[in-house]
């Protein structure tokens, strides 16, 4: 009863989720989201089928390496779409992945057009069997496995690199990166490539670890916070550079200032936007907004976003996002010493959003907590 309980969850919340989708501000992102939904919808219906509707459990086999070798790629468009610094497209150099479905594909159908009782000799008999088709088979379907597993591993650790990139960049743009960092899709990135190792070991295994809590109803635990996981972050995300792409080049840019029209900036030039990036500190109290951005900014000092962005890296070694947030502690500096304003109220004050990345910014600046630094400085 756990297995058809875990499964119909994983059912619902997929299902109540693609029916929501509709409603939601269209977005590029939400195609292949789709997709990855509909296979971990499609994949948690095994312990249901195997329940109620046994005729279909061989349709079921033979449709899971079509639904393996897809929701890889799926997962790989949908992190693609947010974290494109333009609106994601469909390109044909994007076909490679969905190549292995082909090889899947063809895996299936020969899985589905066994004989029932080959069939159930190949996945349900423990007794040996001397067809040599079913033994070529059988080593077929447990090579696609192994090779699934290690393929997804390969997906994560480009998504996980793709994302270290993607997260420098915002913060060439963005002044705080809450909701855009994709924390919760790197962890199920990796929630996904690890289930599908548990999962082969309970296959190899035969649930003989069950004295330590590796069972098939761990997997589907797993498999149930995938789907949730999936469900209630990607309902909400939109792609990080949807509103706010980074600086483009000097040369794409329609109307350059006269100073900067056939040459690099100098270093006199770097200076003079620096100097204006002081005064929109002091004097406008930009970094206290807490939806600065690199193009807000740009409009304050009247400078090209990407001078500014120049300025910063080349001139003052930082980046938009720390130049900020450093700006944003030093004001918190001054009113932990002079106010006695709750830390919350002066991370709102201060430009933060949360509390959480008001305290990760002051101890990366002070190297103490809030309430340490406004304790030393009382004494």
């Amino acid at each position: 009863m756990t297995e058809i309980f875990l499964s119909t969850m994983a059912m619902a919340v997929a299902s109540f989720t693609l029916i929501l989708m509709p409603m939601q501000t269209p977005s590029p992102s939400k195609k292949p989201l789709i997709l990855i939904l509909l296979c971990l919808g499609l994949l948690s219906t095994g312990p249901i089928i195997s329940a109620f509707l046994p005729w279909l459990t061989q349709l079921y086999i033979s449709v899971l390496p079509l639904l393996f070798f897809l929701l890889l790629p799926s997962l790989w468009f949908y992190h693609e779409a947010l974290i494109a610094e333009h609106q994601w497209q469909w390109t044909p150099a994007m076909w490679k992945h969905l190549f292995p479905l082909l090889f899947a594909g063809a895996l299936g159908g020969a899985l589905f057009l066994l004989p029932k009782p080959s069939f159930n000799a190949m996945f349900f008999s423990e007794q040996s069997h001397d067809d040599t088709y079913i033994h070529l088979l059988s080593g077929t379907f447990f090579a696609t496995v192994i090779f699934w597993c290690v393929l997804s591993w390969c997906y994560v650790v480009m998504m996980l690199k793709r994302t270290v990139k993607y997260r420098n960049k915002l913060k060439n743009v963005f002044s705080n990166d809450q909701g855009k960092s994709l924390s919760w899709f790197s962890g199920v990135s990796l929630l996904i490539a690890f289930s599908w190792v548990y999962a082969l070991a309970v296959l190899l295994l035969d649930n003989r670890l069950q004295f330590i809590g590796v069972s098939e109803n761990g997997a589907l635990v797993m498999l149930v916070t995938i789907v949730w996981v999936m469900c209630a972050n990607g309902l909400q995300q939109r792609p990080g550079f949807e509103d706010n792409p980074p600086p483009t080049d000097v040369k794409s840019q329609q109307q350059p200032t006269k100073a900067y029209e056939r040459s690099a900036l100098t270093n006199h030039d770097l200076s003079v936007i620096s100097e204006k990036l002081t005064r929109a500190i002091n004097d406008d109290k930009a970094h206290l907004d807490p939806e600065l951005t690199l193009a807000k900014l740009s409009a304050i000092a009247k400078e090209p976003s990407q001078y500014i962005s120049q300025t910063l890296s080349q001139h003052l070694g930082t980046t938009f996002f720390d130049f900020i947030n450093d700006a944003r502690i030093e004001s918190a500096n001054h009113m932990l010493t002079d106010t006695n304003q709750s830390v919350l109220d002066i991370a709102m004050a201060t430009g933060f959003n949360s509390r959480s990345s008001f305290y990760k910014a002051f101890k990366k600046f002070n190297g103490l907590t809030p309430s340490q630094y406004r304790k030393a400085q009382k004494v």
